[in-house]
This record gives C-alpha cells, sequence and structure tokens, in this order.
C-alpha cells in the first residue's frame, strides 16, 4: 500500500510539473486594442490606444505598428493633435520571454473639420473669347467627402455644384471666381481665379496711297469709357491757305465709340470719325481736338496744332509822274 501511495504521489508531482511548464511557456494570448474616444475622431483631437494581453508571463514589451512601421511602444499610444495622415490600420504587439503575438488591426478614419479646397481647372485654359463656353471645376480633399459646392464671382453667389459653366461667356462674366466645399465639420473657400473675357477678333484696315496696313487685335472685353483717342492729319506736312484739310479721330475702346465730336479749342465745330476744312484759311489755324463717346463714358484727345501758311501776296505800286 505504501509502494502505491508513493508512486501515486509522485505521479501527481509530475503532473503538477508539465502543468506548470504548460503554462510558463506560453508567448502572450489575446493580444487586443481599444480606442478611446469610441465614436468619431475629428482633426485636432486626442486619441488614445490601450494594448491588452492575458499571456502568462505578462507581457515586457509592446510596440504599435501602423501598417508595418513602428510608430510607439508601450502599453498606451496616444496621438495628441491627430490629423488626416494619421488615417490608417494600428496593430499592439505583445512579448514575453516565450514569443511574441500581434492583435487584429483597428482602423483609424480621422474626419476633417476644415478642408482644402482647390479650383483646380478651367477649361478652356488659353484665352477665353467673348461667345464661347468655359467650365470651372473644384475639387477638395475633406473627409468626409464635401456635401455642398457653391460658386461665388466676388462675393455673389453663381452656382452650386462641382463644375460651374458659363456658356456664350460675355464681357460681363469678366471678374474673379471662387469656390466653396462644405461637409459635417466645416467649410472653406478656394484662392479666386481671374477671368478675362475677350472680344471676338476685332480687324482694323488702314489705307494710304502707298500702302495697305491690316492691323489684327483682341481686345480686353471690359465696360470701359474710350481709350487711347488720338487724332491725325492730312496732309501732315505744311497747311497753305487754300488746301484741303481732313482730321481723323481712332479709339480702340470697348464697347466701340459711338460720337465723335470736334473742337477748336473750347468750342465745338463738328461731329463724325473724319472731320474736313476745305479751302482752309489763316481763321482756321488753331488747336483741334476730337471726344470720343461710347455707353461709358467720353475721353478726350491731345489737342493737334494748325498752323495755315498764307499763300505769297505781290502788291505792285506804280508811280505816276
Amino acid at each position: 500500500t505504501q509502494k502505491n501511495t508513493s508512486k501515486e504521489g509522485s505521479v501527481c508531482n509530475r503532473r503538477l510539473v508539465i502543468d506548470i511548464l504548460k503554462i510558463s511557456l506560453d508567448p502572450p494570448k489575446n493580444v487586443s486594442v481599444s480606442i478611446s474616444p469610441s465614436g468619431e475622431i475629428v482633426e485636432g483631437s486626442s486619441v488614445t490606444l490601450t494594448c491588452s494581453s492575458d499571456g502568462n508571463p505578462p507581457v515586457k514589451i509592446y510596440t504599435w505598428f501602423k501598417g508595418s512601421t513602428s510608430v510607439g511602444e508601450g502599453k498606451t499610444y496616444s496621438i495628441p493633435n491627430i490629423r488626416s495622415e494619421h488615417s490608417g490600420e494600428y496593430t499592439c504587439q505583445g512579448r514575453n520571454d516565450h514569443g511574441e503575438r500581434r492583435s487584429t488591426a483597428v482602423k483609424i478614419n480621422v474626419l476633417c473639420k476644415l478642408l482644402v479646397i482647390v479650383l483646380t481647372s478651367i477649361s478652356p485654359s488659353g484665352e477665353i473669347v467673348e461667345g464661347s463656353s468655359v467650365t470651372l471645376t473644384c475639387s477638395s480633399d475633406g473627409n468626409p467627402p464635401v456635401k455642398i459646392y457653391t460658386w461665388f464671382k466676388g462675393s455673389t453667389t453663381v452656382g452650386e455644384g462641382k463644375t460651374y459653366s458659363i456658356p456664350n461667356i460675355r464681357s460681363e462674366h469678366s471678374g474673379e471666381y471662387t469656390c466653396q466645399g462644405r461637409n459635417d465639420h466645416g467649410e472653406r473657400r478656394s484662392t479666386a481665379v481671374k477671368i478675362n473675357v475677350l472680344c471676338k477678333l476685332l480687324v482694323i484696315v488702314l489705307r494710304s496711297p502707298e500702302i495697305t496696313t491690316i492691323i489684327i487685335i483682341f481686345v480686353l472685353s471690359v465696360s470701359d469709357p474710350p481709350k487711347r483717342v488720338s487724332v491725325s492729319i492730312s496732309p501732315s506736312d505744311e497747311m497753305v491757305e487754300g488746301s484741303l484739310v481732313t482730321l481723323t479721330c481712332s479709339s480702340d475702346g470697348n464697347p466701340p465709340v459711338k460720337i465723335y465730336t470736334w473742337f477748336k479749342g473750347s468750342t465745338p465745330v463738328g461731329e463724325g470719325k473724319t472731320y474736313s476744312i476745305p479751302n482752309i484759311r489763316s481763321e482756321h489755324s488753331g488747336e483741334y481736338t476730337c471726344q470720343g463717346q461710347n455707353d461709358h463714358g467720353e475721353r478726350r484727345s491731345t489737342a493737334v496744332k494748325i498752323n495755315v501758311l498764307c499763300k505769297l501776296l505781290v502788291i505792285v505800286l506804280s508811280c505816276i509822274r
């Protein structure tokens, strides 16, 4: 009986030793991660990840990973003032004397308070000619995505949507445009882009007996009074009494000049793009200006001076004796 008892005791002892060895040879078990706060994570807030494990012996080293990159150590991993670039999958790895084990991944999705709004494109990207169609496109990297895009010309709302189109564009569409994006966490406006609408092709033909010149111009289509009003004289050399003199007024105003008015000094002397003086006399000498007027104002040229030369006057005195 004693022998049997001693045998049973030795078997129990062996079992106890084996069980202890089994427990002590385990790497960490049930490694898991919890997140605080547990709800939506908004840009600028503080987030803490906590790792837990029931391994025996206890975990000696906790290592944190974002994807496959090590980002920290310790039972907790904190991200103060979290940003969108912190979004991703995080895991915790626990290590003890007998091995290591990693948790399943937890995903962090950082929601943006404010958005980065970019007015990405204007189509066409080159010169914008009156009568063409223009499309502005807006984009944002906001998270969650933008719900509402609003378009402004200056401070005035002109439309909604990711794109804003202007068919048959006119000079009055010239100006600065911005796009504003809004999501659940805020709004932001893009920097302004400027649209200058160009007039359709303007062709000016200047003719003289010696040469014909063709000038092709694109003019900015803005609502301005006449610009660069100037006067030319024909003939351009000496003016002799009795000859024909013609003054011609020109302007590149947009819209075009409606009324040309001619002045000698401060006195109006005629209307029209040209002013002719047939059989000119000395009393026509003086300073002449041309005034151009359109729907948006008027402007006067600098003065040109006419100096009429008299024909030779011969007086013959004969004596009577």
